[in-house]
């Protein structure tokens, strides 16, 4: 076979599979982008998007304290807000302290939880809230009654 033919093969073979892979993630795109309502679908009213810099204490009220407890959150005050450094110190130790109050209130939480429990069970209790918290990237395709329940220490 003479180079002039091979040569177009190749350039028609990497043409050829770099379509392929177009298609694929064309697909895969759309595939996802679907996938959403269906989760949404299962949620049917869910939580507005909150601002965090809101200059009325209900949209406060409403972030969930992880949020308003964070060092990003703090940041984005110290941007939006030019807190003074005095400012900036009293909210960093009003989050510190908020955040160490929250820690507290988890800790109750899980005694009070154990304490009903068996033996058996406080020690799968335990071994649940030792393992790290996953939320899946997707949905899964499975009915609910057949889909994989992982348990987690979500509360």
């Amino acid at each position: 076979m003479n180079d002039w033919k091979v040569i177009p093969t190749i350039v028609l073979a990497t043409v050829l599979i770099f379509g392929a892979g177009v298609v694929t993630g064309g697909i895969l795109v759309d595939y996802v982008k679907q996938a959403r309502p269906r989760i949404a679908a299962k949620h049917p009213n869910p939580p507005p998007p909150v601002n965090p810099i809101a200059t009325n204490s209900s949209a406060l009220a409403a972030m969930r304290p992880p949020q308003l407890l964070s060092k990003e959150f703090l940041q984005q005050l110290d941007v939006e807000l030019k807190l003074t450094k005095d400012q900036h110190e009293t909210v960093q130790k009003i989050i510190n302290d908020n955040q160490n109050l929250m820690r507290k209130v988890v800790q109750d939480a899980r005694l009070e939880i154990r304490e009903p429990l068996t033996p058996g069970q406080r020690q799968q209790f335990d071994d649940l809230i030792k393992r790290p918290f996953h939320k899946p990237l997707f949905g899964t395709n499975a009915p609910a009654n057949l889909a994989p329940s992982a348990p987690t220490n979500a509360p």
